[in-house]
């Protein structure tokens, strides 16, 4: 059993993860016969198996994979002691090295230093003259955990990780070595490209040189994945010494190693893997093109960028080809990962026949990549819908943001064309972005995430740091006015783009957890909300399915999931309030325990509205496990929504739940992908969601403005919130009292739901809830209302939800 999992472990045919899986099931029949207590050697050894098994495990999940193999390293340490089996027990300290730096749970900073302790516990054993291998490999892994190190002086990490490469490098030549030659130049590249010490460009030189070394060993075709990190890491250089057009050509050879590898078709797991490997590729070659005056390529390049992780999350990255091609790209595929694993296996000149064989392979399949990305679309996709969408009273505005700093391609109507003009903002980086949304990388979670948090605290925690979330949502403003703002507002009045004008947003990252319409200007105290209507979209691909499949039936119909966990009394007023603009026979409500998955999906198909008053979330170990939590805490999850039948697509979904609008921000820095383009992708034509949990009574009477502007006076969904959003911060409690008791006249609340939303509304509570301190108090009135002086006792007028904690966090997804 140990045996025939070594040989699953190596073997080239067959599925990669089904070895994988059958090697671990060897190892763990093994097992059960060496334990412990009847044969320690061969138990240890096993163990050490099963966690190298489990740290490249492509099934399951990866923080469970790694923590599984830590234990099993730690258990094989048990028995191969220092004493008893010195190169066994300096071998599992290398493994273990690897484990931590791979490590998700935990602090990343002791992770990282774990790792250095176990690659110095192993080189005291592990020496030049017995082991050089391993000896020059623990150097280059040192060398690797000193880049990474958060914790010392930077400058020493450097060096440290200078002389560990130096070390290695006297095994490690590019004749004996080649693969290892050229991963340790890599790590070289690394270090003299940020190095701190000595002369910029001195450094910048070397790292130059050194990437372009390592590049004559990970070509594209041999080693695409090193390739295409190699080759990003030495375009970035490029770009910091304003070699735009030699920055372009190594690009475009990283973004070609990129599809190659997406068109040897990687399982989720993979793909995923890839997308967060690609990192910055699509936006800093997207910026490269900018500099270069290529405005139409770095449209597109930014807009592939936001596509790719969507695609995989939901399952849609298959390629779209004709069944003799499929056949042929299924043969290419079988073959190249054969071809790649015999590589692997190969020494000399077997393996220098195998790789050239390999890079053919490759080269066709790349060839049938691009030839169905050609065919399947015009040469300028992105652009074709944008254009599409660009009119007198639409632009779209594309960030794309770098550690060089920040544009936003800008596409405008300037009759009889449309215009497409970029916009620099030098101080949208990564680097101010992450200070702005997480704080100092030296320090602990602050910045907007920081306070975020603050919603996820409970009772006295949370009412004692409340003022701090709604102090930082106040400082938001004029931070997203500096970074963004500022420059888009300047650059509209100077494109001619009018006010009341629909911008369609394309965020990239980090920046999709924002509302951009919040961006204040500090001496006007305009926000961007205030000039313009601001709608999200995920990515422009977004579009395809929206506009193929959207439906526009005759009568409008509603699905409404009220509260389906019994926790969200508030609700219930903003569920009455959004049925009564439907039809009794054109409606479904589901409430309480009627809230079922099965029920719920029953009730929307071939609804054309879908109403959501309930908790949601996103999964991102798993995105098509996202979704609406109904009775019981049961999960409608996106994977049901994809997979079942006659839903058909929907004009709208409102998804009046905690966070809907949140979404992932580690596995890609250019992608806005949460709950809202979950939907998009099923064909709804536009989302409703929020970024953060907001007042039950502001939200219900929110909605109700919404849907009464949307269903009664026809405005579109984008105009109908702005518009919503604007009545809300401005309505004093007395408006908002008559708007529900007008409400109640015409039979949309019943007298306990007006009764609760006076209650909310009513000075006495408004003084005392936890949000007092932002209530806008505009003075005592006339009793009379003549304009005359008010007694000295007159209760003061109130704008309850002028604050944008209330009205600031919903977005529109889509058109």
């Amino acid at each position: 059993h140990n045996n025939l999992g070594i040989a699953y472990w190596a073997r080239v045919q067959g599925d990669l993860a089904d070895n994988q899986e059958k090697a671990i099931a060897h190892f763990e029949a093994a097992a059960t016969v060496f334990t412990r207590e009847t044969a320690p050697h061969e138990w240890a050894q096993l163990q050490n198996n099963l966690a190298i098994a489990n740290i490249s495990r492509i099934r399951g999940t990866r923080t469970t994979n790694l923590e599984t193999a830590i234990v099993s390293f730690e258990a094989g340490l048990t028995v191969f002691t220092r004493e008893a089996v010195p190169l066994l027990w300096a071998q599992i300290q290398n493994n273990l090295a690897t484990a931590y730096g791979r490590r998700v749970e935990g602090v990343r900073a002791e992770n990282r230093d774990k790792a250095i302790a176990h690659l110095e516990a192993a080189l005291t054993v592990l020496t030049r003259e017995n082991s050089p291998v391993e000896w020059a490999t623990g150097q280059s892994n040192l060398a690797s955990a000193y880049l990474d190190r958060d914790r010392g002086e930077p400058v020493d990490n450097e060096d440290r990780a200078l002389a560990h490469i130096e070390a290695a490098l006297q095994v490690f030549t590019q004749e004996a070595f080649p693969q290892q030659w050229a991963k340790t130049q890599f790590l070289a590249g690394n270090a003299f490209s940020n190095r701190i010490r000595g002369d910029r460009t001195s450094n910048r030189q070397k790292a130059m040189a050194a990437y372009d070394d390592a590049l004559d060993v990970f070509t594209r075709d041999a080693d695409p994945r090193n390739h295409m990190l190699t080759a990003q890491r030495l375009a970035h250089v490029l770009l910091l010494v304003g070699e735009w057009e030699l920055a372009g050509v190594v690009h475009a050879s990283a973004r070609d190693a990129f599809l190659l590898l997406f068109g040897e078709g990687l399982d989720e797991a993979e793909a995923r893997a890839l997308i967060a490997a690609a990192g910055p590729l699509f936006a800093e070659a997207a910026f490269g093109a900018v500099q270069r005056g290529e405005m139409e390529t770095a449209f597109e390049l930014a807009s592939e960028g936001r596509a790719r992780l969507m695609a995989v999350s939901l399952k849609l990255q298959a390629l779209s080809l004709p069944a003799a091609e499929r056949a042929d790209l299924e043969m290419l595929r079988a073959a190249i990962r054969a071809a790649h694993r015999a590589a692997d296996a190969a020494q000399g000149t077997d393996r220098a026949a195998t790789i050239e064989k390999l890079s053919v392979l490759r080269q066709e399949l790349l060839d049938l990549v691009k030839r169905n990305g050609a065919t399947n679309s015009d040469a300028h996709p992105a652009l074709s819908r944008a254009r599409q969408l660009v009119d007198g009273n639409t632009v779209v505005a594309l960030p794309i943001v770098t550690k060089l700093g920040g544009k936003v391609l800008l596409m405008t109507k300037s009759l009889p064309s449309v215009d497409l003009a970029v916009i620099d903002l030098p101080q949208l980086g990564t680097d101010q972005l992450a200070r702005l949304l997480v704080g100092p990388s030296d320090g602990p979670p602050a910045g907007w995430l920081g306070a975020y948090f603050i919603n996820y605290l409970n009772g006295t925690e949370q009412d004692q740091r409340w003022p701090e979330w709604l102090g930082a949502i106040d400082a938001l403003g004029p931070e997203l006015w500096h970074l963004i703002g500022v420059g888009l507002d300047g650059a509209f009045k100077q494109q001619g783009v009018k006010p009341g004008t629909r911008l369609v947003w394309l965020p990239s990252g980090w920046l999709g957890m924002v509302p951009l319409g919040l961006a204040q200007d500090v001496v006007s105290g305009q926000r961007l909300a205030d000039s313009y209507e601001i709608v999200y979209m995920p990515s422009l691909e977004a579009l395809a399915p929206t506009r193929r499949d959207a439906a526009h039936a005759d009568q409008v119909t509603l699905a409404a999931i009220i509260n389906p966990t019994g926790d969200l009394p508030g609700t219930e007023s903003e569920g009455a309030l959004v049925a009564s603009h439907f039809a009794s026979s054109a409606r479904t409500i589901l409430t309480g325990e009627a809230a079922t998955p099965n029920a719920v999906l029953a009730a929307l198909k071939g609804k054309t509205y879908w109403h959501f008053a309930s908790h949601g979330t996103f999964t991102w170990a798993d995105p098509r496990q996202s979704g609406l939590i109904m009775h019981g805490h049961e999960r409608l999850s996106v994977d049901r929504l994809l997979e079942t039948e006659g839903l058909g697509h929907p004009r709208l979904v409102v998804l009046s739940a905690c966070e809907t609008g949140l979404f992932e921000i580690t596995s890609n820095p250019d992608e806005f992908v949460g709950l809202p383009g979950a939907f998009l992708a099923l064909g709804v034509e536009g989302v409703v969601g929020t970024l953060w949990p907001v007042s039950d009574t502001a939200t219900a009477l929110l909605m109700a403005k919404f849907y009464e502007l949307h269903m009664t006076a026809r405005l579109s969904p984008p105009t109908a919130l702005h518009q919503a959003q604007e009545w809300l911060r401005e309505a004093t409690a007395d408006d908002l009292t008559t708007y529900a008791k007008g409400a109640a006249a015409r039979g949309r609340l019943d007298n306990r739901q007006l009764a609760e939303i006076g209650h909310a509304l009513s000075a006495e509570e408004l003084g005392r809830s936890r949000n007092r301190e932002i209530v806008q108090w505009i003075g005592p009135r006339s009793i009379d209302g003549s304009g005359s002086a008010a007694p000295a006792n007159a209760i003061p007028h109130a704008r309850p939800y002028a604050h944008p904690y209330f009205w600031a966090g919903f977005i529109h997804t889509g058109l």
